[in-house]
């Protein structure tokens, strides 16, 4: 009695070979890192090599040169985070606009291949005709997120001083 199993059980069993370290990876990613409720800005820790932030109190991983104040007012500024936000794919959790104008955004952002999250955090001040800015980016898992962050917050940065230019 031979047992020849099926050619598409074998190749079911070679697909599940192949894939299952990303599949590990994905349960991994699932149970140790839960979307936190980012309801006020959040600060980076110090030492850090997986977060990025950007503002009046606190630049870290970030050049000093970049200003933490737009020269537009907060509608357009928020145009421009939504318009940044969509078309780098990020996942929106919570927003909020208070009465006094203020805006504050947390959206999750999901690498390609392995799909891990990183948090982005943005809460935009007006300040007369101009809008006091506060960025954070940082990943949940991992001791280091080899520049993602810093690099993620410099692009969202320069389509928010577009803006400036623009008007």
């Amino acid at each position: 009695m031979s047992d020849e199993r099926p050619r598409w059980q074998k190749m079911a069993l070679v697909a599940l070979l192949i894939t299952s370290p990303w599949l590990l990876v994905q349960g991994w990613i699932l149970v140790g890192a839960p979307t936190p409720s980012h309801t006020s800005m959040p600060s980076c820790p110090e030492n850090t090599m997986n977060c990025a932030s950007l503002s009046d109190e606190q630049v870290v991983r970030m050049e000093a040169g970049f200003s933490a104040v737009i020269d537009a007012n907060i509608s357009d500024v928020w145009d421009a985070w939504m318009a940044w936000s969509d078309d780098n794919r990020l996942r929106g959790v919570h927003e909020d606009v208070t009465e006094d104008g203020e805006r504050f955004s947390h959206r999750v952002a999901i690498t390609p291949f392995w799909r891990f999250p990183d948090d982005v955090v943005v809460h935009f001040e007006p300040q007369g005709e101009a809008t006091s800015i506060s960025l954070y980016s940082a990943s949940r898992l991992g001791q280091s997120d080899l520049g993602v962050n810093p690099e993620r917050l410099e692009s969202l940065h320069a389509a928010l001083v577009a803006v400036q230019v623009n008007n």
